[in-house]
């Protein structure tokens, strides 16, 4: 597969840490790519605890902080198809009780953002276990070690 275009994949980073956002443009755009959406754009934002929480609690009314949180585009949106928010303080603790670094972390959460603004859904467990083996497969063309048991990690544990 010829390496899909990152320039679709905008990335803001409202916090103080350095990441690198290469690999998670790659991931975001392969997840797309392999699941017919090739030059579809969103955009992701990494964030603190505090910012997702607040997102959290404004439109799933949950207050609470959590890894990753998905905003559609819906069907009028044309290429945009949402955007994925991502926060690093709690990604950074995920990795660490995952044995991973903090990159090979991001990436599956933003791999596991974009699957879900494709469609893709994890309720129930023969959904999560399709989704995980999508986001595996992903992982592998993104240039990720693949996790079979990659889960969200530390809810209820956080905050």
């Amino acid at each position: 597969m010829e390496p899909p275009s990152t320039r679709n994949i905008t990335v803001l980073n409202e916090t103080e840490r350095n990441v690198r956002t290469a690999t998670l443009r790659r991931a975001v755009a392969v997840a797309f790519t392999l699941n017919g959406h090739s030059g579809a754009k969103a955009c992701l934002l990494l964030t603190t605890d505090e910012r997702i929480r607040e997102l959290n609690r404004q439109f799933r009314g949950l207050d609470e902080s959590t890894d990753v949180l998905t905003f559609p585009a819906g069907e009028f949106a044309g290429d945009q198809l949402g955007d994925v928010a991502i926060a690093i303080p709690y990604a950074e603790r995920q990795a660490k009780a995952r044995n991973v670094s903090l990159s090979e972390e991001l990436g599956f959460l933003a791999i596991h953002g974009a699957l879900h603004l494709i469609g893709f859904d994890d309720q129930t467990d023969v959904d999560r276990a399709e989704m995980v083996r999508k986001m595996n497969e992903v992982a592998l063309d993104a240039g990720l070690k693949p996790d079979e048991e990659w889960c969200s990690l530390l809810h209820g544990e956080v905050d």
